[in-house]
């Protein structure tokens, strides 16, 4: 089925193809206007063949839904650029509301009354239950904080505890006033490369900045190496309040051009190819090079701990691990993937050196971190494929005394027309017979 022009616009903006569209058109109809649903046999057949004015109407109440179900547009100013990497996700109230648990389950009348210490901070717990439609928040004197109205489920502030079986809450106090803290706050971090979409063709893009979605974006899966356009506000980050990060609440993403006028369209279509874009505005180190860069440019917080730079290399696949290894809770996933990489210049003084690259499988499954997309769709790559590669470096200290340089991956490019398709999804190859015509640098 053809898509008209509205579905054609909104799949380009999700970053949808035709399929995933028309599927998600199929679900709004069918949820939204359900008898016209069984009218029309449920299927977008029978809605096409029923009247052309018909399909029209639905696709633009489609457009309207999802962009209201998104979110609208987001606050703040609109950038353009790419995101190159993913920072992971976190629950940056976890900490508080398992010590809170473990206090309450542990000894109950006490928490209530003398409440938690969390980072030097007292932090007041009450009792959370729902009654005669409302959610309420007792302290330990019972006196009343805070009533919601009950919705489909407890509250962002109410924490379960011994199973499910009651409720507890933090309290807040601000200006005399005490409330119920939410007790999950989610985050998920990007790499971003980009600018002002009235300054990125007069400037370019700035250096790399930390994209920070929380609330209702948090649980966005944002699309990398594409082309992308969003709206978010400048904020301090953190360690480090001299780095300026982005942060939305809210945001409605776009994956197009449309902002790039008539003229410059086609410069603006070379220059956001994945591998052209990173090899122009990220910091990109040679392979025989890394532990230098790593050593002038890594930083410690104010507790001391060192973070490693963030830079993208280029090279050769030599080794891929698709099963993975289990990995601690915190890796998003379960599971650790790596693969290693190499390049003339790393072999030069060793024919056997390679460097290893860690990954979530996180990355792995929602991001193709392993896969490579070709003309009819994505494929598992083999070795001798050519990938770029956007790393945070780490170091560590071997048995011996050495210190070692890690690499954790935040995004993962294999360049289609310098990847070889595996003939199974854990069988590699050392067939280079598609690269005969590689020059090298970043053409492609």
């Amino acid at each position: 089925m053809m898509m008209n022009e509205t579905l054609k616009r909104i799949g380009q903006q999700k970053g949808w193809d035709e399929d995933e569209t028309l599927d998600e058109f199929a679900t709004f109809v069918s949820q939204q206007f359900p008898e016209v649903w069984g009218q029309i046999g449920n299927s977008l057949k029978g809605l096409a063949d029923a009247d052309a004015d018909d399909y029209a109407f639905f696709a633009d109440s489609f457009d309207v839904h999802i962009n209201r179900r998104s979110g609208g547009s987001g606050k703040g100013e609109e950038w353009v650029g790419m995101i190159v990497g993913y920072g992971g996700h976190r629950d940056t109230m976890e900490r508080q509301r398992n010590l809170a648990v473990e206090s309450a389950e542990g000894n109950l009348p006490q928490t209530l009354r003398y409440g938690i210490q969390y980072n030097g901070n007292p932090v007041g717990i009450g009792r959370a239950f729902e009654k005669n439609g409302n959610w309420l928040l007792l302290d330990a004197d019972d006196k009343q904080i805070l009533s919601e109205k009950a919705e489909k489920g407890p509250p962002r502030w109410a924490i379960p505890i011994n199973d499910g079986k009651s409720h507890i809450a933090l309290i807040g106090s601000k200006n005399g006033q005490r409330y119920g803290k939410p007790a999950y706050m989610a985050k998920r971090e990007w790499l971003f490369v980009g600018n002002k979409t009235n300054s990125f063709l007069n400037d370019g893009p700035l250096p790399p900045r930390t994209l920070e979605c929380s609330f209702e974006s948090a649980n966005l899966h944002l699309q990398m190496h594409r082309p992308i356009r969003f709206k978010a506000e400048e904020a301090e980050g953190w360690p480090d309040k001299d780095v300026t990060i982005l942060r939305t609440g809210n945001m409605s993403p776009s994956y197009d051009l449309d902002w790039v006028p008539d003229g410059q369209v086609d410069t603006a279509t070379r220059l956001f190819k994945a591998h052209q874009f990173m090899a122009q505005f990220l910091p990109v180190v040679d392979l025989s090079e890394m532990m230098d860069y790593h050593d002038k440019n890594a930083t410690q917080s104010p507790n001391g701990k060192e973070y490693g730079p963030t830079f993208a290399i280029t090279g050769v696949v030599d080794y891929i691990d698709h099963d993975g290894k289990e990995a601690p809770a915190f890796i998003e996933g379960g599971f650790k993937h790596s693969l290693t990489m190499t390049s003339q210049s790393l072999r030069r003084d060793s024919p056997d050196a390679s460097i290893w690259i860690e990954m979530s499988r996180h990355l792995v499954t929602e991001h193709n971190a392993l896969k490579v997309k070709k003309q009819d769709g994505w494929h598992t790559y083999a070795r001798g494929s050519r990938v770029w590669a956007v790393v945070r470096s780490r170091t560590w200290n071997a048995t011996d005394g050495s210190v070692n340089l890690s690499l954790d991956a935040l995004g993962i490019y294999a360049m289609p027309l310098r990847s070889i398709i595996a003939v199974e999804p854990d069988e590699d190859t050392s067939d280079l017979s598609n690269l005969d015509d590689f020059a090298g640098g970043v053409a492609e």
